[in-house]
């Protein structure tokens, strides 16, 4: 009974949502329900931050108590946390107070002058990552690698203005590339994904998967 009612409750909210879903206005019978669970989800799901929030505080400070290897790493990251939140929350609680400006402007400071730069250089040392993989990739050691390797060097030499001056050939086979066989392929990516999530909700919701209990 410890697993069969959670999943039991799991699968009858589940369905009902689903329903729910299917109809513009709703089921008179199932609207009221449908809409409770779905502020009930927006609060548990609030809760959960939170929670993770709080655990990460505990993480960070049993590392600074122990003077982990990296530790001042974790009086970093508890000092960014605590400034932007309380920043964050005077900046949309107040957004007009007098007393709030020095916050507004350190929470402006936070995000422009930190987290800004800090995801441009993240992705850029994402680049070199991906022209190794990319190098290591495009060797034509079968027909479908000599495919994509020249597929990769039209689409390149089309998107550089190189390619251009070298023949008007490369932007325009660049551009099919990239809007028949490139959609093409994404398109299939994305509804063998969709058909998986469904595959798997209609798992959960019918018992068989319960992995998100902590079964196996």
């Amino acid at each position: 009974m410890r697993k069969e009612v959670p999943v039991a409750v799991a699968g009858i909210c589940g369905f009902l949502v689903l329903i729910n879903f299917f109809f513009e206005k709703g089921l008179p019978f199932t609207k009221g329900w449908v809409d409770a669970l779905q502020n009930w989800g927006v609060v548990v799901s609030a809760f959960a931050m939170g929670l993770a929030a709080v655990n990460l505080v505990f993480i960070q400070v049993r590392h600074i108590a122990r003077r982990s290897e990296g530790w001042y790493n974790s009086v970093a990251l508890l000092v960014a946390m605590f400034l932007s939140t309380a920043s964050g929350i005077v900046f949309y609680a107040a957004p007009k107070a007098a007393w709030a400006a020095g916050l507004r402007s350190l929470w402006t400071y936070l995000f422009n002058g930190l987290l800004k730069p800090l995801g441009a250089a993240m992705f850029a040392t994402l680049v070199f990552f991906i022209a190794s993989a990319s190098f290591r990739s495009f060797r034509a050691r079968s027909v479908e690698a000599a495919i994509l390797l020249g597929a990769g060097l039209i689409a390149l030499l089309g998107a550089a203005p190189i390619g251009e001056l070298i023949s008007g050939v490369f932007p325009r086979a660049s551009n099919w590339i990239m809007d028949v066989p490139n959609v093409a392929g994404n398109r299939a990516i994305i509804m063998g994904a969709a058909i998986g999530a469904v595959a798997l909700g209609f798992r959960i919701l019918l018992g068989i998967d319960r992995t998100y209990m902590g079964g196996e």
